[in-house]
């Protein structure tokens, strides 16, 4: 067999792999607790920072700030979070966890952030650097020009 067919077969096992860990991770957060896996990572994050605004939290879930408070919507109809406008800047919206939300953290899987986020927090920069290279590599050889796609959460697509 040709080596280089051997290699392609084999990158694509690996790309197959880390879909299916990310969605055998999400599919146990939700029959844990009947939430999205990006959900559960957003309801960690407003346990961490009490009082996050909006912005904040987009930034760190990478995700654009309008899905982002689309999605809060569910957290705060199932009272595991809640909304405060700032006192001082109207603008701004403020997120708190309530006990109920602390409760459903206190039972969901491991990690909240979710598998991908966990495990490239795991590899060092040079590792993260490579993967960085070469996954922008692939995406330039995929032709595919979206810009929203990298601000939307992987259970989304």
């Amino acid at each position: 067999m040709n080596k280089r067919k051997a290699q392609e077969r084999l990158v694509t096992r690996q790309i197959r792999i880390v879909f299916k860990a990310i969605q055998a991770h999400s599919k146990q957060v939700q029959n844990i607790c009947g939430l999205s896996g990006v959900r559960l990572w957003m309801l960690h994050e407003i346990g961490r920072s009490p009082a996050i605004k909006v912005s904040e939290l987009a930034n760190v879930l990478s995700i654009h700030r309008s899905t982002c408070s689309n999605m809060l919507d569910k957290l705060e109809d199932l009272e595991l979070i809640f909304r405060k406008r700032s006192k001082t800047d109207h603008r701004a919206v403020h997120l708190h966890i309530t006990e109920k939300g602390r409760e459903m953290l206190a039972k969901a899987p491991s990690p909240p952030e979710g598998k991908l986020s966990s495990s490239l927090n795991q590899l060092s920069v040079e590792q993260l650097r490579a993967l960085e290279e070469s996954l922008g590599n692939l995406i330039e050889a995929l032709q595919f020009e979206d810009e929203q796609a990298a601000l939307t959460p992987i259970q989304t697509v």
